[in-house]
């Protein structure tokens, strides 16, 4: 028969690994959440909107952060062992030692349905609830959502414009000096999936490279190209967003 869970504290058995740092273990029987009623374990805050019914779950409570394009996500990650319908309030606790250099007053939860430790998985609430004494974060969903990791992560990051960071300069001079020898991207390295595209001002492709790293020295199939202004189309994440301009080769 299964048990209603009222403002209980599950018990957890703990883990050896290091990056695991408590588990909560449901067994086949399962459990069962009446509406409205607190389920709490290990700092995860669950109120449902509806009835829940959970079995052969875990939650594992974990030190890790997810890598955003400018900053990480808190130290602190929720996971489910497979994807959980969740509709009600989801919050968590957390300690300043969590926070991995992020912003507390400008915390809002991240989750995402996938087992996944990629940005892209993520989704972002806004409205995120952050507790006075700053140690606690919430949310109310009223539609349901699919929840498989949770975490939190500051706004202040670029997360909100992505790709905004990107910085090109518009000249190089390619002599050898060490200065302005290559074409440099500010912050490109945050972006690996690149297609770097340089056309001549007659629209003949000069030079093109997947994954551009800041190592464009002026080059074309292994000759320099001449002085003159060229034109470059920068495509990121496979098209999500692009950058183009112009950057002059100049020879002293």
């Amino acid at each position: 028969m299964k048990k209603i869970v009222a403002s209980i504290f599950m018990g957890i058995s703990f883990l050896l690994s290091p990056s695991i740092r408590a588990q909560l273990a449901i067994e086949s029987e399962g459990i069962f959440i009446k509406k409205e009623t607190l389920f709490y374990t290990e700092g995860l805050t669950l109120i449902p909107s509806h009835n829940v019914e959970m079995n052969n779950q875990g939650i594992t409570m974990q030190d890790r952060a997810v890598i955003w394009p400018k900053l990480s996500s808190i130290q602190l990650m929720y996971q489910f062992s497979r994807p959980m319908t969740f509709a009600g309030e989801l919050g968590f606790n957390y300690k300043d030692v969590a926070l991995n250099d992020n912003d507390e007053k400008n915390l809002v939860l991240a989750y995402t349905k996938a087992v996944s430790n990629n940005y892209k998985d993520f989704e972002l609430v806004k409205g995120t609830s952050v507790k006075p004494d700053k140690t606690y974060i919430s949310q109310l969903f009223g539609s349901a959502i699919n929840l498989s990791i949770l975490t939190a992560v500051s706004m202040e990051s670029s997360l909100t414009s992505p790709y905004t960071d990107l910085e090109a300069n518009n000249l190089i001079t390619p002599n050898g000096d060490g200065i302005n020898d290559f074409w440099i991207v500010k912050n490109m390295q945050q972006y690996p999936n690149n297609e770097l595209y340089i056309f001549d001002r007659d629209g003949r492709e000069v030079f093109t490279m997947n994954g551009y790293d800041n190592s464009w020295n002026g080059m074309s199939n292994g000759n320099p190209l001449p002085e003159g202004t060229y034109y470059y189309i920068l495509s990121i994440d496979s098209g999500k967003s692009k950058k183009s301009g112009f950057v002059s080769i100049v020879k002293e």
